[in-house]
């Protein structure tokens, strides 16, 4: 993203707001630029993202899209109800729940607000749910064994680029991972999650288990590490989008996901 930031800023007027980095004058938040872009999933940014939506902001992604998708056990009910294929998920506030679950085969068990990977455990057996102490629900999903690296696929604007990462993550190359070309059927489910979220900025994990595609996660604004000439595709994207904004037009281009 600073890659991003620099693209931009040599193009149009950028200001860069860091609310973790200082301390905030409520009375002094108000609408200065035309377009504001939510990158940080922190819940004080979320917060200040969702006051000057309030007074009037448009954010990209928009702010009531980004704060639902914080919510996985939100986003997964979604994909659930349109058809698109994710693996069996449950929700609880305790762990032990999950015990009878595991009788048919491990759980992969995610905090509901998580990000980046933080707090990810296979559980293969009900000994390693002892202790647990949870800081809020707990996602569980049944785990499928992936039949090689994960698939990421980032859409920017309607347009799709792949990327191939092993997890977990141990190092840089890793985090980088290997472009592919994504395929007809993996092109329709990205395509359709960004119709169900009404966005056409964001990423999503695929994990191929027996031939078979499964939707793991989906995130409202990803890394793009991996993305050949990342930088010119996100700047092209957010200066296209700040112009319709001036002209009055919508934020998201119908028929562009």
């Amino acid at each position: 993203m600073e890659a991003t930031f620099r693209e931009l800023a040599a193009r149009v007027k950028l200001d860069l707001i860091c609310p973790e980095k200082q301390m905030l004058d409520l009375a002094t938040v108000r609408v200065q630029n035309d377009l504001y872009i939510l990158k940080s999933g922190t819940e004080l940014a979320l917060s200040v993202a969702g006051a000057l939506h309030a007074l009037g902001a448009v954010t990209l992604n928009p702010y009531p899209t980004v704060a639902m998708m914080r919510n996985k056990i939100i986003v997964m009910r979604m994909l659930q109800h349109a058809g698109l294929p994710v693996p069996a998920s449950y929700v609880a506030s305790d762990p032990r729940e999950f015990v009878p679950l595991l009788d048919s085969g491990p759980l992969i068990l995610k905090p509901y607000r998580g990000s980046r990977g933080a707090g990810i455990r296979i559980i293969r057996d009900a000994r390693e749910l002892d202790g647990s102490k949870p800081n809020g629900l707990i996602l569980a999903q049944r785990y499928q064994e992936p039949d090689g690296a994960d698939r990421k696929i980032y859409c920017i604007g309607g347009e799709l680029f792949g990327v191939k990462r092993i997890w977990p993550i141990r190092t840089y190359a890793d985090k980088v991972g290997e472009p592919f070309a994504v395929t007809s059927e993996l092109r329709n489910i990205a395509l359709q999650c960004g119709r169900v979220f009404g966005i056409d900025l964001y990423g999503l994990d695929v994990v191929m288990s027996a031939g078979q595609p499964y939707i793991v996660d989906v995130q409202k604004f990803g890394s793009y590490m991996g993305v050949p000439d990342a930088p010119r595709h996100l700047a092209d994207y957010i200066q296209a989008a700040a112009q319709r904004v001036l002209r009055g037009g919508p934020l998201l281009v119908a028929g562009e996901s």
